[in-house]
């Protein structure tokens, strides 16, 4: 069972290291930033990834984008690993044209990660990356984009440990909830601003005719391997929601390839892969609900997406996420036992009228915080320039 999280931490073991020195070594640099603040550069430390429209990723280009258009700073992205250059460039720029000429520079040797270019602006967006950017001289002021808690990606071991680390490096925090400002400031002694999680309400608003009135159908939002998004507790509460409602209902899952067989999940759900980005606010708007699990400190993209296009959401209890998800209120917050998870499923399927109020309750948060990217991406940005005296 553990002989993989074994090889694997053994590596990152290796990989991601750091000395006395280099954790004593001074990190901010305020005295080193441009004075006219558009002609300042942003360096991004991400790691290799092959779909930039999801979730995190998108969070980092939204602001890297926003920083470029609003205050002139440019942004350059450092992959930590082997990549094709030319083709994230690309990816990127389709989706964001005022990024299209920023420069993109494949961080894959050690003579790479020696000669990075200087930056007024350095920020880490994985632990991982956050090692790399520790030893950077060459830098301004430094901050670290923090989207979950992720120690909690591992068990309890030597990965954990190097994870929970490099909230002490120093950096300036950028957390995409209050309950992560919070654990990177009063746990961990940092200093950060909220970046308010958003939807973009031109993919995901609601359409009540696009919902069928039969089947009833359930967006899965499925990751088998994924430890913290609890596939096992899911997949079982749904054979119990499957045995209860039959035709009824259709339940359908996306967020990574697998095969429903493969689970003892063949004629219960059904299993369509990653959708474009643009496509699944259209599958949200034609589910009743749509069932969210995560057990580390943030609620994840998918809930805020499908309350924001009307779909009532099935949530584990979390006391990290209470902040978003109210029970009875906005959502439907469920113990995590499989035949709980069932029941609160089969009442948000029903026809209670409870619901429409719940579903009206989901939408208006959405629209109060969490459907203007520009303000919430224009409060981190100048809470970087005050950092460094200039506000």
């Amino acid at each position: 069972m553990w002989s993989r999280y074994t090889h694997d931490a053994l590596i990152l073991a290796q990989c991601t290291d750091a000395s006395a020195e280099d954790l004593a070594r001074r990190q901010q640099y305020p005295e080193r930033l441009a004075p006219v603040v558009s002609d300042r550069v942003c360096n991004w430390y991400l790691p290799v990834f092959d779909n930039p429209f999801y979730g995190g990723l998108m969070t980092i280009f939204r602001l890297a984008d926003h920083m470029q258009r609003e205050f002139g700073i440019a942004s350059r992205f450092l992959i930590c690993g082997p990549t094709d250059t030319s083709r994230t460039r690309e990816s990127i720029g389709s989706t964001f044209a005022s990024l299209s000429g920023s420069s993109v520079i494949a961080l894959d040797t050690p003579t790479a990660t020696a000669n990075v270019p200087f930056a007024d602006y350095s920020v880490a967006t994985l632990w991982t990356t956050a090692y790399v950017l520790l030893g950077v001289k060459n830098a301004g002021l430094k901050f670290y984009l923090v989207q979950d808690f992720e120690p909690l990606f591992y068990p309890a071991g030597s990965t954990y440990a190097q994870a929970e680390l490099t909230y002490r490096f120093g950096f300036y925090g950028i957390a995409n909830t209050q309950s992560l400002k919070d654990i990177y400031e009063n746990t961990y002694g940092g200093r950060a601003v909220v970046l308010d999680p958003c939807i973009d309400t031109s993919i995901f608003y609601p359409d009540e005719s696009l919902r069928p009135r039969s089947p009833r159908r359930l967006f899965y939002y499925a990751r088998p391997g994924v430890p913290r998004n609890c596939f096992e507790l899911a997949a079982n509460a749904l054979k119990l929601l499957k045995e209860r409602r039959g035709d009824a209902i259709e339940i359908v899952c996306a967020g990574a390839q697998w095969q429903p067989a493969e689970y003892g999940l063949h004629g219960v759900v059904r299993s369509i892969g990653m959708l474009p980005y643009a496509q699944t606010g259209d599958l949200y708007r034609s589910c009743h609900a749509g069932l969210a699990l995560m057990m580390t400190k943030h609620p994840s993209y998918l809930p805020f997406e499908m309350m924001g296009c009307g779909a009532i959401v099935v949530a584990n209890q979390n006391d990290a996420n209470t902040w978003l998800l109210r029970d009875r209120v906005n959502s439907l917050v469920s113990p995590p036992t499989a035949t709980c998870l069932a029941e609160n499923l089969d009442f948000a399927l029903s026809d209670a009228p409870e619901l429409e109020a719940i579903r009206a309750a989901a939408l208006e948060t959405i629209r109060g915080r969490h459907g203007d990217w520009s303000r919430s991406l224009d409060v981190v940005c100048r809470f970087m320039l005050a950092v460094g005296g200039d506000e």
